[in-house]
């Protein structure tokens, strides 16, 4: 799955010094329309906003992933399996003593019984318009904005037994003679910190602190609420995304929307008559779901309040909420996906810890521009932590220092860090906690809310005297109400849109190469995409399928430590994975003897072990990932695919196919429910 990205194309990282005329002068007036903009909202709403005309610091918590573990695999398989687990665990538990260097990578990134909250009906439509409504909106919103302005609050923290003390130092607001601060410590100190080890048992408990002018932050993330990923601010940020996704511009969006992914559709499945019936039936909910996306990255526009924002996420239901789907562009059923927004004229602290059911797999990716192009990578293996599992990673535009260990650069164009947790085992395995924290930089302002900083940041970053200059205007309350907010998604959808759509169908209808559309049930050889994570390979394909037909996958994994193997509807998004097994991953799977693995993707039930459902689909999309990679091998993954009638199945699996009875498989589906409901199940706390 892409990691959120603007527009469908991103601004071109080569070109600021080659600007003409021309190009420089449509920068600035662009810059003009902001700060009209600015003006003009803050000229009846300033009185209410004298008070935020400084930024504090900001700070904001969440976790998450998802994957299912197969209750029909032998002892030798769970025995395989606990082996994973545990090279999984001393492999971390080795970077506590080593230093490593940051690799670079790059990435992008169905409900069954309930619609998703997305839905616009007439009720909310007209609640666009309703005064109560807007009033409740607004105020809510200028709460939001109050709390979240700059401003000198107070927050309480520890990561890594230690209180890490943080102050959003200001480039525009020096402090005043009579009240000297304390110099921002460097980045790099963070990081030492974080690896630095306890001295003797219950000593190190102490509390130790390294001031930044006496602020505390807090990292509620750390504590391990029941789930990582049910921060508060994470609820309140699916509050926001659910009201905005119910707002007249998106309402209205997603008309041009629907008609945009049908065409695309028809273009991309065109040799297989368009898409089918049951397809046709999904594309409302994909809309929906697509539109909530949207109004989830409307939310990590702004740089200058970062949170950590989970989405692309599924259908839940947990502290009183039904949040519906933000699936899009081949959501990984086995992957939680975080997003902070950064960019280089501030510096930031993450701070997370791992649990004891650690990730299969786990990156930190920067993401360039408004396409998302990845240009740094930090890595499980890169990870320094330390032994009560915190760690703490620094993002700056400087480069990291000498010796100095999990340390992100970040460039004039960097809008996005996107953090991913991949589920192996999803009944063993935790995402971790993580929270954002912006140290420094300038003050928090309406250009900024208004994504400024990711839509003209290379042109904005470099120039201290443009950055002061977009600065003036102080963030304002009316900037977070929805009718607001639906504009700016609106427009999200506008430039992303069926453009997009239509590029990620293509990956799987359509040669590269030639441009030729390819034939059905064919899957490519895994290779690196740029519209992927950039450390994974990919196999893409689609499939038609009879009800009496079945598509038989062998998949040699090479040096992957992690492969998964997800069914999509054609508009990129997977269905009901936690009910259906419409995906297996190496560690639900059976593995052949010779390592290889073979799987059954069918509509009805073979009754083999490795099925894969379609999920009652006849026409759909497979995409496979290959992550964990070792860069030293030569050992390449490789897939081998063939149809077959399901009464001559048994001719084409191996000897030793495992296979299950009709209980088997109850208990099998059960468990991988379990896994989802781990990471979403209906927490009661509010």
């Amino acid at each position: 799955m892409r990691s959120p990205n603007f527009e469908a194309d991103g601004l071109p990282g080569s070109s600021r010094g080659a600007a003409g005329p021309g190009k420089f002068i449509g920068r600035v007036g662009a810059l003009a329309v902001f700060l009209g903009v600015g003006a003009a909202l803050a000229m009846p709403t300033a009185h209410a906003d004298s008070d935020d005309s400084s930024s504090g610091s900001s700070s904001s918590s969440s976790s998450s992933s998802a994957s299912s573990s197969s209750a029909a695999a032998d002892s030798d398989s769970d025995s395989d399996k606990a082996d994973k687990a545990s090279a999984r665990k001393t492999r971390t538990d080795s970077t506590t003593d080593t230093d490593t260097d940051t690799d670079t990578d790059t990435d992008t990134e169905a409900s069954g019984d309930s619609e998703p909250d997305g839905d616009t009906d007439d009720t909310a439509d007209t609640d666009d318009t309703d005064d109560t409504d807007d009033t409740e909106d607004d105020s809510a919103a200028e709460t939001a904005a109050e709390s979240s302005s700059p401003g000198q609050e107070d927050v309480d923290a520890s990561a890594a037994g230690q209180v890490v003390e943080l102050q959003v130092v200001e480039a525009a607001d020096p402090p005043a003679p009579e009240t000297p601060q304390a110099p921002l410590a460097p980045p790099v100190d963070l990081a030492l910190a974080a690896t630095t080890k306890r001295q003797a048992g219950a000593e190190a408990a102490a509390t130790t602190s390294q001031s930044y002018a006496g602020v505390n932050v807090a990292d509620p993330a750390l504590t391990n609420q029941v789930s990582p990923l049910g921060t508060p601010q994470q609820i309140e940020r699916e509050k926001i995304a659910m009201s905005t996704a119910k707002s007249l511009p998106v309402a209205l969006m997603k008309l041009v929307l629907r008609f945009g992914f049908l065409a695309a559709a028809k273009e991309q499945f065109a040799l297989v008559g368009g898409p089918d019936a049951a397809n046709r039936e999904a594309l409302d909910r994909a809309i929906d779901e697509y539109a909530l996306a949207a109004a989830f990255q409307q939310q990590i526009l702004n740089p200058m309040d970062p949170a950590v924002v989970t989405q692309v996420a599924p259908p839940h239901n947990w502290y009183g909420l039904d949040v519906g789907g933000s699936r899009l562009l081949y959501d990984n059923p086995d992957t939680i996906y975080r997003f902070m927004p950064v960019n280089k004229t501030s510096e930031y602290v993450i701070t997370g810890r791992l649990y004891d059911g650690i990730p299969a797999d786990l990156t930190f990716s920067v993401l360039e521009g408004t396409a998302g192009t990845t240009s740094t990578i930090l890595s499980l293996a890169d990870l320094d932590v330390d032994e009560d599992g915190t760690f703490v990673i620094t993002a700056s535009g400087e480069a990291a220092a000498p010796g100095q260990t999990n340390h992100l650069q970040l460039t004039s164009r960097s809008t996005l860090i996107a953090a991913r947790d991949t589920l192996g085992d999803w009944t063993v395995e935790d995402p971790m906690g993580l929270a954002v924290h912006r140290v420094s930089g300038p003050r928090n302002s309406l250009f900024a809310q208004l994504g400024g900083f990711v839509l003209l940041g290379g042109l904005v970053n470099d120039s201290p005297l443009l950055t002061s200059l977009v600065s003036l205007i102080p963030p304002l309350g009316i900037a977070e109400s929805r009718p607001v907010r639906g504009t700016l998604t609106a427009l999200l959808l506008l430039v992303r849109g069926a453009n997009e759509q239509a590029k990620y169908m293509a990956l799987a209808t359509t040669d590269p190469d030639t441009g030729e559309l390819r034939a059905p049930n064919v899957m490519t050889q895994p290779a690196s995409n740029a519209e992927f994570l950039a450390n994974q390979l990919q196999s893409n394909g689609y499939f038609q399928l009879a009800d009496d037909e079945a598509l038989v996958l062998t998949i040699d994994p090479g040096s992957a430590g992690f492969f998964t193997v997800p069914v999509y509807n054609d508009w990129t998004i997977t269905d009901d994975y936690w009910n259906q097994q419409t995906s297996l991953n190496d560690d639900q799977a059976v593995a052949n003897p010779d390592g290889t693995y073979t799987m059954v993707v069918s509509v009805a039930d073979p009754g083999v072990a490795n099925w894969i459902s379609t999920g009652g689909l006849n026409q759909g999309i497979i995409s496979m990932r290959f992550q964990d990679l070792d860069p030293d091998s030569t050992d390449a993954p490789g897939v081998q695919s063939v149809v077959v009638r399901l009464e001559d199945l048994d001719e084409h699996l191996p000897a030793s196919t495992v296979y299950v009875t009709a209980a088997e498989r109850a208990a099998q589906l059960a468990t991988r429910k379990a896994g989802f409901d781990k990471r979403w199940a209906p927490y009661p706390q509010t």
